[in-house]
């Protein structure tokens, strides 16, 4: 039977075992050292991890997912991927999923790209891409990165690109927030300061913390991915 894994927060972990005594689950007691608890439902079993990973049977997603807190309204997430790299493009894309999204996607594997198994990055850029509400994304190849790169600061290009793709967004849904993994403070904040009347956080590895980050860094690595595997190979001298 497939297993499924996310992250669990620390109120998440006492909702579920809340939840599975609520279905007449058991709750078990941990094999080593790594575990916090395991658990069983209706015959299908899970594990909680002191990290806070969570594993379970694909029959329980819906406990899972009954069990996670996001907070209500729209949140639109930026983040790249290939940044860097040589052999392939630098892609930035932002995507916008409201409260319900964010748990569901969470609750079928949903973590930043890097945490998802190469065989599973396809399955899950697709249900991203099914449940957000607006998708953007901006491809620079290492010949234009390199052009752009010599009329300013590489951290103002990217800010700037983060930008685009996040006001694409914001033109078909109306968000309460914007969220950035951020790569340099002073001028994200500048930047996106143009934008008014939202709620904007610019955190350090907020892929790992924010659902709408780790959609948006999953969308930019499957795009980054398939122009490789496509054979568009970026050479060094562009």
């Amino acid at each position: 039977m497939r297993q499924l894994s996310t992250s669990l927060r620390e109120g998440e972990i006492e909702r579920l075992k809340s939840r599975i005594v609520e279905l007449g689950g058991r709750i078990l007691p941990p094999k080593n050292q790594w575990e916090f608890f395991r658990f069983e439902v209706q015959g299908y079993k899970g594990v909680v991890y002191t990290s806070g990973k969570v594993v379970y049977h694909e029959p329980l997603v819906s406990l899972v997912e009954d069990s996670l807190e996001e907070s209500p309204g729209i949140e639109v997430g930026s983040d790249e991927a290939g940044k860097g790299e040589r052999t392939g493009p630098l892609v930035v894309a932002a995507v916008a999923l409201d409260d319900e999204g964010r748990r569901f996607l969470r609750a079928r594997g949903l973590l930043e790209s890097k945490s998802i198994p190469p065989r599973r990055l396809e399955e899950i850029a697709d249900l991203v891409e099914a449940r957000a509400l607006a998708v953007s994304y901006r491809v620079v190849s290492p010949g234009e990165l390199r052009s752009e790169w010599r009329k300013g600061n590489l951290n103002e290009l990217l800010a700037r690109w983060h930008l685009d793709v996040i006001s694409e967004v914001l033109g078909e849904v109306n968000a309460s927030r914007v969220v950035v993994d951020s790569f340099d403070d002073r001028r994200l904040k500048e930047v996106l300061s143009q934008l008014r009347d939202l709620e904007i956080i610019v955190e350090p590895r907020a892929d790992l913390k924010y659902a709408s980050v780790a959609a948006a860094s999953v969308v930019a690595k499957r795009i980054y991915v398939r122009r490789v595997d496509e054979g568009i190979k970026w050479s060094h001298s562009g």
